[in-house]
């Protein structure tokens, strides 16, 4: 397997996590990128608690922690600062809980630096002008700063390049969806606030919306709306907006970066065609108002390279990769429901402090509020119905653990690229214990009884689960003789390949 292998174009956080994962499930990965320098602009700033642990898991999170700002809250204000609602990461069923704030530059930064640990790089100032695809294969032409053109004809490629992505296009694949109404300005300013720097606000008032969140270096990104006949704002009118929009009591001092842009919900309707994978913006646009844009790439990312990695190196199918476009189509999708009913919940009291109407505060029972919470947080990515993901006898999942197709709780802890099966309770299946070991060697981890809560993998009772790569449980049986190791080598022969040694003796 060469490094030409696999081509992925755009070196944004998708493009440069999914480089960074795929080596380091042992696939070197070409990642071209057309820029010639690293861009300085805050854009996409929330990293959410359910990406944190996926960071946490590949040992990224203390960068990230050292280097952003912590969100422990996120408030919705009316007029004369009136708290209309709010909402707490405190409570959590993760390693973080709260988000973090930071310029999607640091965030590349990091991501970058930890690709090059990782032996990979970015070629930059390489720009990928066409890609044709036929009987046998992909077809990529490259366009490189000095004027050369070269094609190459990988096995693989992941587009990666944003909202204009020319992968998507040689799908003929299109962001269907809507455009949210209204313009928008988003803004990197230096400022003294009405909120504490450990919150993210969105301020609706008489004289417009402003949205504010910490950035490191007492600096926020913001966001306010901007009126339909305007196409471009200077830096002193984004001074004078902002100072407007707070009653003329707290005025910016700075202002490094600022941008017009539009609101999108979109997806396309596949997110792969056997030899191109989308991820990122590429396959999806959600309102930033949710925070969950970013993220939602670095995910896409994250969970492609582990599949991806097992089928080139011959050790899954294509039933995995298939798996792929099933999974993330259902996340990719609860995603921009969630940033829709948020975008929706701030633009509807924004309008109503705009013309005057009275706005009464949410009230939202304890349950509904923590299923908002978790949703808000990405923790609750669910793939539950993919062929990938099956539980016997288990049923929903219990009081105190997830069901197969949740993450597991405890998932991060464990680290390495493997599958793990864990068994909890007595077995007398010693031997098909042992079988199972051998046959699946070097793919799956095998741990009896293992220093971790059997409830939180929703067998009280004891049983068998397996824990995927990216931390979802794929398999649980309720018991762990002689059915339940059959059904796991089933499920487990579904789409990967066992041990040939084995399987032939």
């Amino acid at each position: 397997m060469t490094r030409n292998d696999v081509l992925i174009i755009g070196a944004g956080p998708s493009g440069l996590f999914a480089a960074a994962e795929l080596a380091r499930h042992g696939v070197k990965a070409r990642l071209v990128e057309r820029d010639l320098q690293p861009h300085h602009e805050a854009r996409a700033t929330a990293i959410q608690p359910g990406t944190l642990e996926i960071l946490d898991s590949v040992g990224l999170l203390p960068q990230f922690l050292e280097a952003s700002e912590r969100v422990n809250w996120s408030r919705l204000y009316g007029p004369e600062m009136r708290v209309i609602g709010s909402m707490s990461h405190e409570g959590l069923d993760c390693s973080c809980e709260f988000h973090c704030s930071l310029p999607q530059y640091e965030t590349q930064r990091i991501l970058e630096g930890h690709l090059v640990s990782l032996g990979g790089m970015v070629e930059r100032g390489v720009t990928a002008t066409q890609i044709e695809s036929d009987a046998d294969g992909v077809s990529v032409q490259l366009s490189h700063a000095d004027g050369s053109v070269e094609t190459v004809r990988p096995r693989i490629v992941i587009g990666a390049g944003g909202a204009h992505s020319v992968t998507r296009h040689s799908m003929s694949e299109p962001l269907e969806g809507t455009t949210y109404r209204g313009n928008f300005l988003v803004a990197d300013i230096s400022m003294p606030a009405p909120i504490p720097r450990c919150e993210a606000g969105v301020i609706c008032g008489s004289n417009g919306l402003l949205l504010l969140a910490p950035l490191p270096g007492g600096r926020w990104i913001s966001f306010q709306d901007l009126e339909d006949d305007i196409e471009s704002v200077s830096a002193e009118e984004v001074v004078a907006r902002v100072e407007l929009r707070l009653g003329k009591k707290y005025r910016p001092t700075d202002v490094s970066w600022h941008a017009p842009f539009r609101m999108h919900r979109r997806i396309v309707s596949r997110l792969a065609d056997g030899r191109r994978f989308l991820i990122g913006d590429a396959a999806h646009l959600s309102s930033p108002f949710g925070g969950e844009g970013l993220n939602a790439g670095l995910h896409d990312g994250h969970d492609l390279a582990w599949k991806l990695a097992l089928v080139l190196r011959g050790d899954a199918s294509q039933a995995l990769l298939d798996g792929y476009m099933i999974e993330r189509r259902m996340a990719d999708h609860h995603v921009l429901a969630v940033s829709d009913e948020v975008h929706h919940s701030i633009v509807d009291v924004a309008k109503a402090a705009r013309e005057g109407r009275a706005i009464e505060p949410a009230v939202v029972d304890p349950i509904t509020a923590a299923l908002v919470r978790n949703s808000r947080a990405m923790i609750d990515v669910d793939y539950w119905g993919s062929p990938l993901v099956v539980d016997y006898g288990c049923g929903a999942a219990t009081a105190k653990g997830p069901r197969p197709g949740q993450w597991y709780p405890d998932w991060a802890r464990f680290g390495g690229t493997s599958h793990r099966v864990l068994v909890f309770g007595e077995s007398a299946e010693r031997d098909s214990f042992a079988t199972m070991e051998r046959r699946w060697s070097g793919l799956a981890e095998f741990a009896h009884n293992p220093s971790v809560d059997p409830v939180r993998a929703g067998l009280p009772a004891g049983g068998v689960v397996l824990i995927r790569p990216d931390g979802h449980i794929g398999f649980r049986f309720p018991s762990a003789d002689a059915e339940a190791f059959a059904a796991l080598d089933r499920h487990l022969g579904s789409y990967l390949n066992p041990n040939a040694a084995v399987a032939a003796a």
